[in-house]
């Protein structure tokens, strides 16, 4: 497996859980008879989960670290 393979992997699955969860969380706060308010939100989490998706797949292209499997083949 090539670096790619490590940040691809770590990328996607952290922007995705963060974005939702984010969007989640906020629809909580949020106030519904403003207009921006859920532009807002999701603008701010696609930045968030992109920017920690970005770091973090930098560090696991680094470090290569997979998922771990118990089986022996």
């Amino acid at each position: 497996m090539n670096r790619f393979h490590y940040f691809k992997m770590t990328f996607l699955a952290i922007s995705a859980g963060l974005f939702v969860g984010t969007i989640v969380y906020g629809l909580f706060d949020l106030d519904f008879t403003q207009n921006d308010a859920l532009t807002k939100l999701i603008l701010k989490a696609l930045f968030t989960a992109t920017a920690t998706g970005l770091i973090l797949g930098l560090l696991n292209m680094v470090f290569k670290l997979g998922p771990s499997s118990t089986t022996k083949a």
